[in-house]
């Protein structure tokens, strides 16, 4: 997909970041939002203005066939985009996964097999020969809904995602936290449901996600062949069941959302993700959020949608770009 498309909410003429490929010309940027199931890719200029995207299926399979995939799409957004190769300054890509700050290396990544061993970042570059950054893809969300979105102008903000994973990103003045290990904000770990102590050490995905990601809702509400999308047209088509399911995972989901706040207590937290992402969802989030806590909790919905990750990460990868030159 090619064509012209400024990062939503930028002003005409406004930079997020400045990029040179080496030479004083301006050079581009590519930023990349890996997930378990899809792919999104937008090639930007050095004014955030979006010039071609790539949204495709992620590759599963031994020997990590993913990582050939994600060069291979930056080669193909240059050439939609007209721009040679060495004119790319830096790419950022999300991955659903924990990602060191000191090492670069992947953990925690249940829906999607990495190289645990060497820093993606590493292995990406070599691939391509050129400036790779590799950061948790919710991170990026929000980055993107704290720069340009829901928590614009304001100190703090909170992301979580509820879709085929349940993640959380954080940003504290206009910095993203990480943790020490990369760990902040794995709320699909959360201790959640009864005899915690027991079913927590045979979870794969975390007991948080078991309840509200799209497999344990799957396996929750025994769907067979339905999808939870379709589950959520049921739901809106007036099917009482289906109705009855959205709320139960709603209520639950609040739990989770209480607990940013009481622990975090940022600004706003901004819902997103493909179930987070529903009408249906979140204002059903948002009754079952209310009697929690005993102070407000302002939550909005995502203002990118399911494009957040990539544009937070081309927002990323303008700043990275940018303080490379400076």
């Amino acid at each position: 997909m090619t064509g012209e498309q400024r990062v939503a909410g930028q002003k005409d003429g406004e930079v997020d970041g400045g990029s040179s490929a080496g030479d004083g010309r301006p050079g581009h940027v590519v930023g990349i939002d890996l997930g378990g199931t899809k792919i999104l890719a937008g090639i930007a200029d050095h004014q955030g203005t979006i010039l071609a995207t790539i949204n495709e299926p992620t590759r599963h399979g031994p020997g990590a066939p993913v990582l050939p995939q994600l060069a291979d799409i930056v080669h193909r957004l240059a050439a939609e985009g007209g721009i040679p190769l060495d004119r790319i300054t830096h790419v950022q890509v999300g991955v659903p996964s924990a990602v060191s700050p000191t090492t670069g290396l992947a953990s925690l990544s249940p829906n999607l097999a990495l190289p645990e061993d060497q820093p993606l970042a590493a292995l990406i570059a070599a691939r391509l020969r050129l400036p790779v950054s590799v950061d948790n893809d919710v991170n990026l969300a929000a980055f993107a809904e704290a720069s340009r979105g829901a928590g614009e102008g304001k100190g703090s903000l909170a992301f979580v995602s509820f879709g085929t994973g349940v993640g959380m990103g954080l940003v504290i003045g206009g910095e993203i936290v990480r943790g020490e290990h990369g760990r902040a904000g794995e709320i699909a770990l959360l201790p959640f449901g009864p005899d915690v102590h027991t079913r927590a050490p045979s979870t794969e995905n975390g007991l948080f996600e078991d309840e509200v990601g799209t497999p344990g809702i799957r396996k929750r509400f025994q769907l067979g062949e339905t999808t939870v999308a379709e589950l959520f047209e049921k739901a809106m088509s007036g099917g009482q069941e289906a109705i009855a399911a959205i709320e139960a995972i709603a209520r639950d989901a609040s739990v989770g959302v209480a607990s940013v706040f009481s622990l975090l207590d940022p600004a706003v937290a901004v819902i997103g993700g493909g179930i987070g992402s529903h009408p249906l969802f979140f204002e059903s989030l948002k009754r079952h959020l209310t009697p929690l806590l005993p102070f407000p909790c302002p939550i909005e919905p995502s203002r990118f949608g399911p494009r957040a990750g990539m544009i937070g990460a081309v927002m990323l990868a303008l700043r990275h770009a940018r303080a490379a030159t400076s």
